[in-house]
């Protein structure tokens, strides 16, 4: 796995021995930066059990203006601290340890409310649904017309209430990118 873009483009990055990560493939990243485009420079980024912290990295390599990272694990957090060292990209980013329960509104009342928030739960994590519900539904932390996208798998149900603006798949791996202040099929998105 490498960052795919911008300043640290080629940068291996580096894995948490004896953990079970599913980490969010090149093909994937690449993707989901290239829809995003130029709303990531300068932009407040959360990266949500982040695991390696590849995509806050590839944000922060593209410009993002901070990277809040949050992970319980602390194999993962060590990998994170250890890939931003690698890429030089420390500066700007913000580790949190903990579970994104706990960790969310200290996240956005001490840095500010964001602009992109990147949700990748494990596979079958129960309770995630809230999380989307609060962030999705409730806006909670995320300035209008701020995005939220969710990383899950194809079988995965979405809380009811929460319907995509636009919704990309790559084989068992679908994004569900939401745009908070905005209905479904508003602004050109469906």
């Amino acid at each position: 796995m490498r960052v795919i873009g911008g300043t640290a483009r080629s940068i291996r990055l580096k894995y948490p021995k004896g953990v079970r990560i599913r980490p969010t493939t090149d093909q994937v990243r690449e993707s989901l930066f290239s829809s995003l485009g130029d709303l990531v420079a300068g932009a407040q980024f959360a990266d949500l059990y982040a695991g390696t912290g590849a995509v806050g990295i590839e944000a922060l390599s593209r410009g993002a203006g901070r990277v809040v990272f949050i992970e319980r694990n602390t194999a993962c957090v060590e990998a994170i601290k250890a890939n931003l060292a690698n890429t030089k990209l420390q500066d700007r980013a913000v580790i949190l340890r903990g579970s994104v329960n706990a960790c969310w509104k200290r996240a956005w009342k001490e840095y500010g409310q964001f602009d992109i928030v990147f949700v990748d739960p494990p596979y079958g994590l129960q309770g995630f649904e809230q999380v989307v519900t609060r962030l999705v539904e409730g806006g909670e932390g995320i300035k209008a017309g701020g995005m939220v996208i969710v990383q899950h798998e194809a079988t995965a149900q979405l809380p009811v209430c929460c319907k995509p603006q636009r919704v990309y798949r790559y084989g068992q791996t679908m994004l569900s990118l939401f745009v908070i202040g905005r209905q479904a099929g508003e602004n050109g998105y469906e």
